[in-house]
């Protein structure tokens, strides 16, 4: 019998449209799922280059331990931190001192994601 009845409804255009009933779905695709924390010391130079690719290219904040650039190797500790001072200015990464007591740790972030100073 509702058979029937589905079958006089659709003829006789009574029937609703199941697409009609439905709210239309509205799907938000976050630009970045997620973010990975990466926590490293850089060593060399090429430690500094592997997270700046992380900062610019794949939009990952790193926690920088340059502890051993700055007590074995000056004028790439230097280096390092020209190199950061130049993605501040040209890119709008923020980097912030975390502690300088024994050790100079540092956080750095991409201009995506703001970090928020609280006293």
């Amino acid at each position: 019998m509702k058979d029937m009845m589905d079958f006089v409804k659709k003829n006789l255009g009574l029937e609703e449209d199941e697409k009609e009933k439905e709210d239309p779905e509205t799907i938000i695709v976050p630009e970045h799922s997620f973010y990975e924390i990466i926590l490293m010391k850089a060593k060399s130079l090429e430690d500094i280059d592997y997270a700046i690719n992380q900062i610019t290219e794949e939009k990952n904040p790193i926690i920088l331990d340059m502890s051993y650039l700055e007590n074995e190797l000056p004028e790439d500790y230097q280096l390092a931190g020209e190199k950061l001072k130049d993605l501040r200015q040209k890119i709008g990464v923020e980097v912030i001192l975390l502690c300088k007591n024994g050790k100079n740790v540092l956080i750095i972030t991409p201009p995506e994601i703001k970090l928020i100073r609280k006293d």
